[in-house]
């Protein structure tokens, strides 16, 4: 009985602890379908493409798209708006974020709890 019941706290102690976890996915898959990603942790990598500094916001695209397109016109809707409390990057920075996405009026929005900065790397 006592076996049953350590196995138990255990099993209970390692799910706790795996419910912080953010899981790696990328822009794309969000922009897919954002509603699977509704208050689950998760990290993005992407390039920021655009600033609001007035909303504490900005957006990213996925390393694909800056690949096939850099930072212009082209990828207008393939972007992930962003938004972050702490200070925002720059355009042309690639970042990793971590945080979760939200439904709010207007649509949906990841709102970051941290942003690493990767590197600086040229958007047009």
């Amino acid at each position: 009985m006592r076996k049953v019941f350590a196995f138990l706290i255990i099993t209970i102690a390692i799910q706790s602890c795996q419910n912080g976890i953010s899981r790696q996915v990328t822009v794309e898959n969000v922009l897919d379908n954002p509603t699977a990603y509704i208050n689950q942790g998760i990290k993005l990598q992407g390039v920021v493409s655009l600033l609001s500094s007035g909303k504490q916001q900005f957006n990213i695209i996925g390393e694909k798209e800056f690949e096939d397109c850099k930072i212009g016109e082209c990828n207008a809707n393939k972007q992930l708006p962003i938004r972050f409390k702490n200070g925002l990057p720059k355009v042309g920075d690639k970042v990793e974020v971590s945080g979760q996405i939200i439904k709010t009026k207007e649509g949906f929005i990841y709102e970051a709890k941290s942003i690493r900065h990767i590197k600086s790397i040229s958007g047009k």
